[in-house]
């Protein structure tokens, strides 16, 4: 059995973690784009004065590269505890068909946020694994999202109404396939991420310090307690 102090030591970090705040996503910027059956798009990712590119091959039903309807609004399912921002223009990647696409970047980043607006009763079959971070009723409606694994590499979400929300891929990217898995006009999507894959660590913000500090804090209290029953 480990030592009571290390596992109360965690049990408050974890617990100072969970409680900070939701962190800004950059979300890519469209720049352009050629709809059609082969269709193909780029955009930019700018992390903080870095330039990643982005570029997408497969179907394109339509884009917005500047302007148009902004199917991102209401907001509320593309935030949550972990995402603090929507996308916040208008940029979009129309979907409508049952074929493989592929999104690929100049430099490997960490926590792919992929927004999803109106999967229907479509599904997005990933060569990663993912997580479910937050849906709800979006411009054309409410629906759910579900997470499938396939059980041989790959992982699908799977939706029933009008689902609209964000996944996340957990570890590194450099470039993710996936396949829609129903003819429908229309799904879209786009992209966003915390930063790069081997940037450096985020510092903690002044609220985080804090409950880390009361946490180590509350550590020693209960340390010396038990000192004093063993004398």
């Amino acid at each position: 059995m480990g030592h009571p102090t290390k596992f109360l030591c965690a049990a408050s970090l974890a617990a100072a973690a969970a409680a900070s705040p939701a962190a800004p996503v950059t979300w890519v910027d469209w720049l352009s784009g050629t709809p059609g059956a082969n269709g193909s798009a780029t955009g930019v990712l700018d992390l903080g004065g870095t330039s990643v590119d982005v570029h997408y091959s497969g179907e394109i039903s339509f884009l917005q590269t500047s302007g148009g309807t902004n199917y991102y609004i209401p907001s509320a399912p593309y935030m949550s505890s972990v995402v603090d921002n929507a996308p916040s223009t208008p940029d979009i990647i129309a979907l409508s068909t049952a074929t493989t696409k592929t999104l690929t970047f100049s430099k490997p980043i960490d926590n792919l946020f992929f927004a999803v607006v109106s999967l229907n009763s479509n599904g997005y079959r990933f060569d990663q694994d993912f997580e479910i971070i937050s849906s709800g009723t979006g411009y054309w409606g409410a629906g759910t999202m579900s997470r499938v694994d396939l059980g041989n590499g790959t992982f699908e979400v799977t939706g029933t109404g009008e689902p609209h929300g964000v996944i996340r891929f957990n570890s590194a990217v450099s470039s993710i396939t996936w396949s829609s898995q129903t003819n429908e006009y229309w799904n879209g999507f786009t992209v966003g991420t915390f930063g790069l894959a081997d940037g450096p660590v985020p510092i903690p913000e002044p609220q985080t310090y804090a409950l880390m500090l009361a946490g180590l804090a509350m550590v020693t209290v209960l340390t010396r307690r038990r000192s004093a029953l063993r004398k």
